[in-house]
């Protein structure tokens, strides 16, 4: 079956009022992202402590290495807890799926918070470390993507790319939490303490949010096409079956454009680490830095999204993809050099407003590739090939390139590459797609390239 081309990529001047519904759906996708990436990304902002209360050894760069390595273990579950998660969402709605994602990642995060160390539990708590890990990992593979094919399903046309570019807004703004929350907590307490007990309390933080983003989900219904899908009964039973069946090249479309993205965005998992352990600059306030320039660059999110309702989510990417090629080498050269917070600040700051601008569309395009009877599992699993291969293991990757090469700009290289693969699948994907008929029949016509 040939591909169609998103329909985020066609300019749509007129705005409509939003809906009821509509709301309703931005507001639990931002929620639950919300949630989800304030428990999933406390892994990463906490690794300085992690490592030797799990993972101890006589070299601390080694400690670290194991916990960027087990950090990135929760992107190799993401796969399968999309499409098993993904497959629920077809067969039974978008509902049932987001509730259990948010679910199984609060029960995940809390548990990691009352988890006994090396110290006391020997290998048994590293083992349960990692678990819980791929619980979240799991949780999180169906997460944004099934958050913004909920909400594209919701959405008036011409309001489908800002609405959904909330979902990510809620991911960043939920990291940028995790990242200030584990700060205060390190600047209230003392390193010993931290390490003592400290380093617990974010992860508890996670009890109470966990509860509010499930509960505010128990409000919501499930999307107006996929009830129209339901009462026309033209779900599908067997949706991964039909997904590689029909759906082979929509999904080597996700995968190549995910890979791109989730490489580049990958990088800021591993910056915190190699500010705090590698260049060894004081652990909160770069802490602090991480947090406020993330929440700086949470309005980036919005503000593509409607940028990609009047100009198209393929231009807006094709501009961002194109300054990763050009700001990266300065800003890691930044990242190796700077000592002072404040320019360590803005050289972070402009990169995550990057990927704020990357991100949006990106997610809205991969997830509009499918038709609704598969959109759930097959935007979850073009997305979640791109955050297994690229996503977890960037960080290390990252790492790895720093102490074998010396040099804070080596990123810079896998940034690049991950740049023009994107930029190579849209590339593609401009010559061998087609205008897609639209699911209440009518057909839309592709914006030229």
């Amino acid at each position: 079956m040939s591909t169609s081309i998103p329909a985020t990529t066609i300019v749509r001047r007129s705005k409509e009022p939003i809906p009821p519904v509509a709301r309703r759906a931005a507001v639990a996708g931002s929620v639950g992202t919300f949630v989800e990436y304030y428990d999933y990304g406390l892994f990463g902002v906490l690794t300085v402590y992690l490592a030797p209360l799990f993972f101890p050894s006589d070299n601390p760069a080694s400690s670290v290495l194991i916990s960027l390595a087990v950090f990135g273990l929760g992107y190799a579950a993401r796969p399968i807890g999309g499409l098993v998660i993904g497959r629920l969402g077809d067969r039974r709605g978008r509902r049932s799926a987001l509730l259990a994602s948010v679910l199984l990642m609060g029960i995940a995060t809390s548990l990691i918070g009352v988890l006994p160390t090396y110290a006391s539990a020997g290998i048994s708590a590293s083992i349960l470390l990692v678990v819980l890990r791929l619980a979240q990992g799991f949780s999180a593979g169906a997460e944004v993507l099934g958050s913004v094919a909920y909400v594209l399903e919701s959405a008036p046309p011409s309001r489908r790319g800002f609405l959904a570019s909330l979902t990510p807004l809620g991911s960043t703004l939920g990291g940028a939490t995790g990242a200030l929350i584990g700060g205060l907590t390190s600047l209230t307490v003392s390193k010993a303490t931290m390490l003592d007990y400290g380093w617990r309390i974010p992860f508890l933080v996670a009890i109470p949010l966990s509860l509010f983003a499930f509960l505010v989900r128990r409000r919501i219904e499930d999307s107006p096409e996929f009830l129209d899908l339901v009462k026309r009964k033209e779900t599908t039973k067997t949706p991964i079956r039909d997904l590689f069946r029909f759906h082979r090249g929509q999904v080597l479309l996700a995968c190549g454009l995910a890979l791109g993205v989730n490489a580049v965005s990958g990088i800021a998992g591993w910056m915190t680490t190699y500010l705090a352990a590698t260049r060894q600059l004081p652990t909160t306030p770069i802490i602090f830095c991480f947090g406020f320039a993330t929440l700086l660059a949470a309005v980036g999110s919005p503000l593509t999204g409607r940028l990609s309702d009047r100009y198209g989510a393929v231009r807006v990417m094709v501009v961002t993809f194109g300054a990763f090629l050009v700001l990266s080498v300065p800003i890691f050269w930044l990242l190796g050099t700077a000592t002072d917070i404040v320019v360590l600040f803005i050289g972070i700051a402009v990169y995550l407003m990057m990927i704020a601008f990357l991100t949006a569309p990106a997610y809205t395009y991969i997830a509009d590739l499918f038709p609704t009877d598969v959109r759930f599992s097959g935007s979850n699993l073009g997305q979640n090939v791109g955050v297994c291969i690229a996503g977890g293991t960037t960080p290390l990757i990252a790492g790895a390139l720093v102490v074998g090469t010396g040099s804070a700009l080596s990123p810079a290289i896998w940034v690049g590459a991950a740049a023009l693969l994107a930029l190579g699948t849209l590339f593609v994907a401009s010559r061998t797609v087609k205008a897609p008929a639209r699911h209440d029949g009518a057909e839309v016509q592709p914006q030229s390239a």
